[in-house]
């Protein structure tokens, strides 16, 4: 076993075709039982029933939880592996702030989206800049769904979990967020005070459906920034160990079926303002594609990790902590 808990069969590897048999049987498994479970919930769970066709409400709920069961399912494997390891060594701290972050303000702006009637009122009034003229602007969708507002809870919850892991395995005293993060965490916070201060003071009431754009974009910076350390990461180490592959592959199942939905959805109702008027799901599933390319190409090609240890940077044992 090496200084950082990792053993070397638990590297993937490039010579043994076996190994290499076993992780497509796994592969084509995890892909059956997605689509199986997207299925049953997407024709079992209500369907938005503002889209027009009868036939793309079933087919955007199944694409929907299939989406959400890829993307729910892509924390977990990082945290089987930080658990199995007793360390998360690999797996960059700032990631791991910068994702709870990221989630607390989607939960927000889904969450509202979907079960605030007064941010769809004020929605469906807000003028649009093109698809939907004013006068038929009541006749607006909203396009979040069901499915993005529990795929938003459950990732709050995990991505908590997984930062947990930081804190118990390898403490917060050895590995701490950087002096980023805790100026995104004050900067975040001060703008979101000052928006809500100043739309009070400015127009007699809190403009919270402009304040629910201002998390969607802190989700996508947040995006772009927690993905940037975790890749420099990689190319620092020159090795992906520690940083679950899995969680990559079901990560870019779920930011193609995101915006497949998004995509198909404002087809079917003709109304492309439902793109503009849900940036954040958009962005979030264009840069998770983007990222995740980039951590394939990081593990496939750039930095593949070999039964001899080829390739491999093993990072310095963690100290000891006592207790006094």
């Amino acid at each position: 076993m090496d200084d950082d808990g990792i053993t070397p069969s638990s590297r993937i590897s490039n010579g043994d075709g076996s190994n290499t048999h076993h992780q497509s049987n796994i592969l084509s498994w995890t892909f059956f039982y997605l689509i199986l479970g997207g299925a049953i919930m997407g024709m079992t769970l209500p369907k938005n029933t503002d889209l027009p066709s009868h036939t793309w409400q079933i087919l955007s709920n199944i694409v929907g939880y299939t989406y959400f069961l890829a993307w729910s399912s892509s924390f977990y494997p990082q945290i089987f592996l930080n658990y199995r390891r007793r360390t998360t060594r690999g797996l960059s701290v700032d990631f791991c702030v910068l994702n709870v972050l990221g989630y607390i303000c989607y939960t927000i702006y889904t969450a509202n989206f979907y079960w605030n009637d007064n941010v769809i009122r004020a929605y469906k009034d807000r003028p649009s800049g093109g698809g939907v003229d004013g006068d038929n602007a009541s006749e607006r969708s909203v396009t979040v769904q069901g499915n993005d507002v529990a795929f938003a809870i459950h990732a709050v919850l995990m991505a908590s979990v997984t930062l947990c892991q930081i804190g118990i395995y390898d403490t917060f005293i050895v590995r701490p967020p950087s002096r980023r993060v805790y100026f995104v965490l004050l900067a975040t916070s001060t703008f979101c005070i000052f928006y809500l201060l100043s739309t009070r003071f400015l127009q007699g009431q809190v403009d919270f459906l402009g304040f629910l754009y201002v998390l969607g974009t802190i989700k996508i910076g947040v995006t772009i920034g927690k993905y940037v350390p975790q890749a420099l990461l990689n190319r620092s180490r020159k090795s992906t160990v520690g940083w679950n592959v899995w969680n990559v592959i079901l990560d870019l199942t779920g930011g193609v079926l995101s915006l497949l939905q998004l995509v198909g959805d404002c087809t079917s109702m003709r109304d492309w303002t439902g793109i503009t008027g849900n940036p954040a799901k958009m962005a979030l599933s264009l840069i998770t594609i983007c990222f995740d390319l980039i951590f394939l190409v990081q593990h496939y090609i750039l930095y593949p990790e070999n039964d001899d240890g080829q390739n491999y940077s093993p990072l310095p044992a963690i100290p000891s902590m006592e207790v006094k």
